[in-house]
């Protein structure tokens, strides 16, 4: 393991110290928080930061890559950062001995999960011990959403480690991948997603099938809050600020933090609006429609094929709630592809106009697919406040909120 000093990541922080192994780079200027650095530098090459979540006691992990090299972790605390040793993770006893055997590393949460590409093409998922079992469970969940779509089968697994076979198909995040079949595979996803709930399985409604209702939603939303608090109270926003308001905290940004609304505060007075809107009158979810939902649908969980069709990744959120929730979650990625410049917007309404459709044929009130969406939003603001890339888009979250507000909620599907 490596350790260095974070330079400017702490407030008062003016220098940068390294170790032999590792150091941040591109310091930021000082804030009370720690700031996610954008690139590690390991045995001197730049490792870009490309993921982090917050890990409890003053801690971030993060995950960093770099082209033909992989990927590597670790985490970042008051005293500095600090490196994992190359394919290892206390915490997953499985990893290791699947990388020895030839595997390779596709996703790394140190301390919580990792997915890893085997020789022979399927995947598994390493947890903490004794975790592998709320990843079958979850998987004996999602049942509901057979024959619609493509689930992985599971293969093999042990207390800490679940070995699933591949689901065929190129994910629906990669227009370019898709040509002219983008419309067709969203219809296609789409229209098995709503199979599940016109047919749900005598299993998906057993008294032990766990439900996800508004209050959990709202649990949700404040649980990310929380997290993100330290990042989202030392972000002045932009929000109705005057050219010399603008101009005065670019040259006296400390200064004029505490003269303007920060994002923590338009978080809170967001949040404050959604939570009335799930929580209206409605004690629970199952006061309204429910059925399955996976619970974090979005576009890169979605597989599609032009023979094998839709299929279905990372189950193991599946659940009972509101079907609204899904479809809420999914319009907010679509939303936000947008503004990353990931998708255009003509891509991206093919997406919310099959939304809007099924909506409609589901029965489902689209001003609960409106809400939900936002709430997704907010959340995914809180989120990618972790995330170098895109954190100073993380306004654009929380304007899309009030775009979403402000838009029709039943959109005129388009015709197929």
């Amino acid at each position: 393991m490596t350790a260095t000093k974070l330079g400017a990541a702490m407030q008062g922080a003016t220098q940068r110290g390294e170790t032999k192994r590792g150091e941040t780079k591109r310091g930021e200027t000082g804030a009370p928080a720690l700031r996610i650095p954008d690139a590690v530098t390991i045995d001197g090459q730049d490792w870009a930061v490309r993921r982090a979540w917050p890990a409890g006691d003053g801690r971030i992990a993060w995950e960093a890559a770099l082209p033909d090299h992989g990927i590597r972790v670790g985490y970042l605390d008051a005293h500095g950062v600090k490196v994992l040793d190359s394919d290892r993770d206390p915490k997953l006893p499985g990893l290791a001995g699947l990388l020895d055997d030839g595997g390779r590393l596709v996703s790394h949460r140190p301390g919580k999960r990792a997915v890893v590409r085997l020789p022979d093409g399927s995947f598994a998922k390493c947890v903490r011990d004794r975790k592998a079992s709320d990843v079958l469970a979850g998987q004996r969940r999602a049942a509901g959403f057979l024959p619609g779509f493509t689930l992985p089968q599971v293969l093999r697994s042990d207390s800490s480690t679940v070995v699933l076979g591949v689901v065929p198909g190129v994910e629906l995040h990669e227009p370019a991948e898709l040509g002219a079949d983008w419309p067709r595979a969203w219809a296609e996803a789409l229209d098995a997603w709503g199979q599940a709930g016109a047919r749900p399985s005598p299993a998906a409604y057993s008294s032990s099938m766990p439900i996800h209702d508004a209050a959990a939603e709202v649990e949700v939303l404040q649980t990310w809050r929380e997290r993100a608090r330290p990042m989202l109270e030392t972000t002045a926003s932009w929000r109705e600020q005057t050219p010399h308001q603008a101009q005065t905290r670019l040259q006296t940004p400390t200064q004029t933090l505490h003269q303007t609304e920060t994002l923590l505060a338009r978080v809170d007075e967001l949040i404050a609006e959604v939570t009335a809107e799930l929580d209206d009158g409605a004690a629970s979810a199952m006061e309204r429609p429910i059925g399955l939902v996976h619970r974090d649908l979005h576009d890169k969980q979605i597989m599609w094929d032009p023979i094998a069709g839709p299929g279905l990744l990372d189950v193991d959120t599946a659940c009972l709630g509101e079907r609204a929730l899904d479809l809420g979650n999914l319009r907010a990625h679509a939303r936000w592809r947008t503004v990353q410049g990931l998708w255009t917007p003509a891509e991206a309404a093919v997406v919310i106009d099959e939304i809007a459709r099924v909506a409609s044929e589901a029965g489902i009130d689209p001003a609960r697919v409106s809400v939900y969406e936002r709430a997704t939003l907010i959340r995914l603001a809180c989120v990618y406040a972790f995330r170098p890339a895109w954190r100073d888009r993380t306004e654009a979250l929380l304007d899309a909120v009030a775009a979403s507000r402000s838009e029709p909620v039943g959109r005129q599907a388009s015709t197929r």
